[in-house]
C-alpha cells in the first residue's frame, strides 16, 4: 500500500464574466449618489448646528397679512407657542425643511406656525398653489426683515408663549427639533 493521498484536483471557477458599460455606469452612479448623501447629510447638520436669527430675548412685533388676507400681528399671538418659518420657493435647502415644518404644523394644532416667505406676494401665493401647507404664509415686509435679521434660509425661530425668542436655526431641520424645542 502507498502511504501517497489521492491527489484532489484544483477547483476550477469560469473566467469571471465582463462588465457591460451600463453595469459599470450603474455601479459608478451609486457610488457617487451614496457619497453626495453622505456630503449632503454632513452639510444640513453643520447648518443646522450652526445657528439662526440674530434676535434674542423678545420677539421683534411685525404685521402682516398672510396669503388668503388674514391680517397678523405677532404680539396678539401670544398664550401660545409661535414658530417662525422663514423660507423661499427658489431655496433648495427649505424644500428638504418645509416637509417637516408642515408635518409639526398639522401634528400640534396647539401651536401657530407662520411660514414667512422672503420673496413677493405673487411668489409667495405660486408656491403656495403647487406646495400646499398647513401652516399660513406671510410673504416677507421690510420691517420683518430688518427686525429678524434672518442671514439665511431657511431659518426657524420659536417664540414661546409669553413672546420671547427661546429657539432659532439656520438651515434643514432634523424631524425632532420642533418637538424638543417649541414648549
Amino acid at each position: 500500500m502507498s502511504s501517497e493521498s489521492p491527489s484532489v484536483a484544483p477547483e476550477v471557477h469560469p473566467p469571471p464574466t465582463p462588465r457591460s458599460w451600463k453595469q459599470k455606469l450603474g455601479a459608478e452612479l451609486r457610488s457617487w449618489a451614496v457619497t453626495l448623501l453622505v456630503v449632503l447629510t454632513v452639510w444640513m447638520v453643520v447648518q443646522s448646528l450652526r445657528g439662526g436669527a440674530k434676535v434674542v430675548g423678545p420677539a421683534p412685533d411685525f404685521t402682516a397679512t398672510t396669503l388668503d388676507g388674514r391680517s397678523v400681528k405677532l404680539s396678539e399671538l401670544r398664550g401660545k407657542p409661535v414658530v417662525l418659518y422663514f423660507f423661499a420657493s427658489w431655496c433648495p435647502v427649505c424644500k428638504v425643511a418645509s416637509p417637516v415644518v408642515d408635518r409639526f404644523a398639522a401634528g400640534h394644532p396647539d401651536v401657530t406656525v407662520l411660514g414667512i416667505a422672503a420673496e413677493d406676494a405673487d411668489e409667495a401665493r405660486a408656491y403656495a398653489k403647487d406646495h400646499p401647507r398647513t401652516f399660513a404664509i406671510l410673504p416677507e415686509t421690510r420691517e420683518m426683515d430688518t427686525a429678524w435679521q434672518v442671514r439665511a434660509l431657511p431659518t426657524t425661530v420659536v417664540v414661546d408663549a409669553q413672546g420671547q425668542v427661546v429657539w432659532s436655526r439656520q438651515g434643514a431641520l432634523l424631524p425632532f427639533e420642533l418637538e424638543w424645542h417649541t414648549p
